[in-house]
């Protein structure tokens, strides 16, 4: 989480506004979309996409999001289709994805493996799905609404956030039974629409054993699987984001305050001096 205004948003432009590739220098890093994390979000996809990086794989997940702003204007504006983005993608060096990829699109890319992370429960996956929710909300504040990089991924955003945890009734975002039949419906045609051979159904309760075990590389000697962005982690990142909703019009006034304090700090201080001049006399 956490998304800011990203000064090279426009990198990838042209000066024509035209999407350029922006491939790796050395064609030994240039690659493709091999594998593709498709559950829902506060399954572990953020420990999973860590743990891929442990793994060598270059990830797009949360903070990448900002960094490829050009491919989801193109996709939005239907200037390029999924293949074309995610070939270049792989172009500019990522072979795992979170944020572009659906069950759908590994379905017709026999050499791409999907990775459908689950909670214990339904009701564990609504838990903590309502803590992160909100999210969407605070980003439809100010001063985050005037972002352009925001701006740029709210569509993204509102479809995971609002229409594929609730089967395409966004309104229904935060109803628990609704986020419920989900998830179960949800899996099941993950299941239904990958082979089973190319699907790792993973818990992070797991560790490395299943998922090395499905990519086919060796478990990390000495690195304990990740478990990261715990309820307590997501209730300070929320609570940080909420408080800049409410503080951001004081940024305009601190050099206002500033000048007054300063002011106020000095005539208060000739004020003493004068009168000790004056007892002297």
């Amino acid at each position: 989480m956490g998304y800011y205004q990203d000064e090279d948003v426009d990198t990838y432009f042209n000066e024509g506004g035209v999407l350029t590739i922006d491939a790796m220098e050395n064609e030994e890093d240039q690659t493709t979309i091999q594998i593709v994390g498709l559950g829902l979000g506060r399954t572990g996809t953020t420990s999973l996409a860590i743990a891929l990086e442990i793994l060598k794989y270059t990830v797009i997940h949360d903070d990448e999001q900002t960094e490829l702003t050009d491919l989801f204007d193109a996709i939005e504006e239907e200037d390029i289709d999924d293949d074309y983005m995610h070939e270049i993608l792989g172009l500019r060096g990522y072979n795992a994805t979170f944020k572009t990829a659906d069950y759908d699109y590994v379905a017709q890319h026999p050499e791409v493996k999907a990775i459908l992370s689950i909670r214990d429960t339904p009701d564990k996956y609504v838990d903590s799905w309502l803590l992160a929710a909100p999210f969407m909300t605070i980003l439809e504040k100010r001063p985050f609404c005037w972002m352009s990089t925001v701006q740029t991924l709210i569509p993204s955003f509102e479809a995971e956030y609002k229409h594929e945890t609730t089967n395409g009734k966004p309104k229904d975002y935060l109803d628990r039974e609704t986020l419920r039949a989900n998830y179960v419906s949800y899996n099941r045609k993950v299941e239904e629409a990958v082979p089973s051979d190319r699907l790792l159904i993973f818990n992070a309760k797991q560790g490395w054993e299943p998922l090395c075990e499905f990519l086919g590389v060796s478990v990390p000697e000495g690195i304990t699987y990740p478990h990261v962005h715990t309820r307590a982690k997501l209730l300070g990142e929320m609570w940080f984001l909420e408080l800049i909703t409410w503080i951001w019009p004081l940024a305009g006034l601190l050099p206002l305050i500033c000048i007054i304090m300063i002011s106020t700090y000095y005539t208060n201080r000739a004020s003493h001096t004068f009168l000790r001049m004056g007892k002297r006399l």
